[in-house]
């Protein structure tokens, strides 16, 4: 079987920019499950580029696949330019194992944010090139589809993958996203429907009608949607969906996807593991250690290797406790993970499963073993650290990759972020008084707040937008602080875990911590007491700091161990009418608003009547249609039937041209009766032309089509001098 025609010249751009339009209106549902954020217009922007390449290519090469290869190419070195680099720009990518190994971590942070996130889920760049990568191949293989093979209604398959995450999850999408949508893919199926040659119409002349048609089906679409939406029994349905409210019952992950630019959703109270014992030895609660910042967001580096069995006092260096060990037992909640939350002081564990320690990490790590539901005994040994102790102290080397927790990542503002760390710090006279002076900068009231949603953007320097803006939460304080340290010569690194729990309000000697507590801090490395907790985010979040960091220690204060504050605001369920609310009257609900009935029997009549004008519209353009001929092959057909009535007949087997010797005959009687006219000559010259137009649109290869209004005028010369004259002239 022949394959579909190569789609070329007008109808290609048309079908190019047809399909860019529908793609990035599929991209931009995706806005309903993933907050918005810069993913938007670098899609865009490569969308167009790839767009403009591969047309360009589609029309210069003959092959069907080989555009698409060199797109596919080009979104390769697109991506490792974008992601693969040192910097959050682009840059020129590199074929190295580094560039290999970024582009792998970024790919386990956006699967990681996809299992873990929570509608509408923040987009770290790890998910921000996942979306990106969907989004062009979605294009390439929608492109290869309808403009290569000739199947607009199959790429519309590839196009609605973009539309079933806001599909499955249920989410609102724009009405006029709906609109595009639709009437793309009809415009779509226009452009690169399969008929035969003669029926071919003008690009100029299928675009009105295309859209005309676009319109009508998707103002139709939503209009039975809307009142789909009525029915007793619409919405009883619920699709199966991993983001979003959980069950009460499913276990909850901590997140590690520390990205500067993001807002912090709110968290819930739900309890994720409880206490007791000797609580005042807890402290923060660790799981995960973080060393490399991008200038955006933090990684967790390579797999660490050299684990070996928890036993024993696990703490990365040897240690002499300087404090009787306190005991306290852990019993483990919703909290699911393969990390065990540990204090951030030499212990010891007693826990059922195989458990393993990464001294680098300072990570209790489970060899298939998992974390919910656990019941474990900390044995706790601390360090006695002291301001004064810390303070005979010096910078230390920590073992394994001492460098990387000195790396500064080359910002836009790296020089001015390490000039405000010196002067902080330009009074300190030790390491601890180093990390004290940009602790309580941090820590200050006069400089910042403690704010979950951000401000917006106003530099590609991410921790440069903090420390200007003064607004952000545990992980911009955290990230400010340990890159200041780095760049003082200070060894910093960062830990996720909790702070320590809140006493249970029916038994005070129980801690309990929730959701909420989800925390991160820098950890500064000492030559002789290892890594050390610091605290530079505010007292609303974490409460005073470490008694060793706490330069009002001996000063009245709260417990160090009870947080002022709260993360963020607690999770509410949606709101809806309970036992002592009435609905309204006079009034339908759209989501969680109320709206008047007048109001919606107003935009529903509004919509009927723009259906009617629409319908009526394509009404009379039909019957125009079928009054006024289109196409050479229908006024050839018209002046047969004409001529056939004044006696000049053929068969379906004559050609234009014997079919012309025929008028000529009957022509040349009309002269011998007549004797020659104007119109008799003007009828012949109609009669070449028109004969001329038909076997260039039958057997041309690419036939330009006359207008309709020549095309007339030429059957009208030839049947003016005929109309008078009744004698026949059959075929011979």
């Amino acid at each position: 079987m022949r394959g579909a025609a190569r789609i070329t010249g007008a109808r290609l751009w048309l079908g190019t920019a047809t399909l860019f339009a529908a793609v990035l209106v599929g991209s931009r549902t995706l806005g309903t499950v993933v907050r918005p954020g810069p993913w938007l217009t670098t899609a865009a922007v490569g969308l167009a580029l790839l767009a403009v390449v591969v047309g360009v290519l589609r029309q210069v090469l003959r092959s069907r696949l080989a555009p698409t290869a060199w797109g596919l190419l080009g979104v390769v070195v697109g991506i490792a330019g974008q992601y693969g680099g040192l910097t959050t720009g682009f840059s020129v990518p590199r074929p190295t194992q580094e560039t290999l190994e970024r582009l792998r971590l970024l790919v386990g942070q956006g699967q990681q944010t996809i299992l873990e996130g929570r509608v509408p889920v923040q987009p770290t760049r790890g998910l921000e090139m996942l979306l990106l990568v969907l989004v062009l191949v979605t294009y390439l293989v929608a492109e290869l589809v309808a403009l290569g093979m000739g199947r607009g209604g199959l790429a519309g398959l590839a196009i609605l993958g973009l539309w079933s995450p806001a599909v499955s999850f249920e989410t609102d999408v724009a009405l006029l996203h709906l609109l595009a949508g639709g009437a793309t893919f009809v415009l779509l199926l226009a452009v690169t429907r399969r008929r035969s040659r003669r029926h071919d119409l003008p690009v100029h002349r299928e675009v009105p009608t295309a859209a005309l048609a676009a319109g009508v089906v998707t103002v139709a679409a939503l209009v039975v949607g809307t009142a789909a939406g009525a029915l007793p029994f619409a919405g009883s349905v619920r699709l199966p969906s991993s983001w979003g409210a959980q069950d009460i019952d499913s276990p909850l992950r901590l997140s590690t996807d520390l990205d500067m630019r993001n807002d912090l959703d709110g968290r819930s109270d739900r309890p994720l593991l409880e206490y007791t014992g000797d609580v005042r030895a807890v402290g923060a609660l660790r799981m995960y250690t973080v060393t490399q910042f991008d200038g955006q967001e933090w990684h967790r580096g390579s797999q660490s290797s050299g684990l070996v069995n928890a036993e024993g006092l696990l703490w990365p260096t040897a240690v002499e406790p300087a404090e009787e060990p306190a005991r306290v037992r852990v019993r483990v909640l919703a909290l699911d993970g393969d990390r065990l939350p540990v204090p951030g002081e030499p212990r010891e564990i007693a826990a059922d499963g195989r458990w393993l320690y990464d001294a680098a990490r300072d990570e209790v790590v489970g060899a298939n073993t998992s974390t919910r539901g656990l019941e474990y005994e900390l044995t706790i040994s601390p360090r006695g650290l002291t301001a004064d102790g810390l303070r005979e102290d010096t910078a230390g080397r920590p073992g394994g990759l001492p460098s990387a927790y000195l790396d500064v990542p080359s910002t836009e503002h790296e020089t001015d972020i390490r000039r405000l760390a010196q002067e902080i710090t330009a009074d300190a006279t030790t390491t601890y008084d180093q990390a004290l002076a940009i602790q309580q900068y941090l820590r200050s009231a006069q400089n910042f707040a403690y704010d979950t949603r951000l401000a917006e953007p106003r530099t590609t320097d991410a921790v440069w937008d903090f420390l200007t803006s003064g607004r952000g939460y545990c992980v911009q304080f955290a990230t400010a602080m340990t890159l200041m340290a780095r760049m003082v010569g200070i060894p910093a690194r960062m830990a996720v875990g909790f702070l320590p729990g809140v006493p249970d309000e029916g038994n005070t000697s129980r801690f309990v911590v929730s959701a909420r507590q989800a925390h991160t801090w820098p950890e500064l490395y000492f030559a002789d007491a290892g890594w050390v907790r610091f605290e530079p985010t505010p007292a609303r979040q974490t409460g005073a700091p470490p008694l060793y960091a706490d330069p009002f220690a001996g000063q009245p204060q709260q417990n160090e161990n009870i947080p002022t504050g709260t993360a963020a605001p607690s999770v509410v369920p949606s709101r809806q009418p309970g036992a002592g609310e009435r609905p309204t009257r006079g009034v339908v609900t759209i989501g969680e608003t109320e709206v008047p009935v007048a109001a919606v029997a107003g935009v529903g009549g509004f919509v009927a009547l723009v259906l009617l004008g629409v319908a009526a519209l394509v009404w009379r353009r039909h019957r125009l249609r079928l009054r006024r001929p289109d196409g050479p092959e229908e006024w050839w057909a018209r002046l047969r039937a004409t001529l056939a009535e004044h006696g000049v007949s053929w068969t379906d087997a004559t050609t234009p041209r014997q079919a012309a010797h025929l008028v000529r005959r009957r022509l040349d009687a009309v002269v011998a009766g007549n004797g020659g006219t104007p119109e008799v000559a003007d009828a012949r010259a109609a009669l070449d032309a028109l004969v001329a137009a038909v076997e260039t649109e039958r057997y041309a290869p690419r036939p330009v089509t006359a207008t309709d209004e020549e095309l007339g005028a030429w059957v009208d010369a030839v049947e003016r001098p005929l109309a008078a004259v009744g004698a026949a002239v059959e075929e011979d």
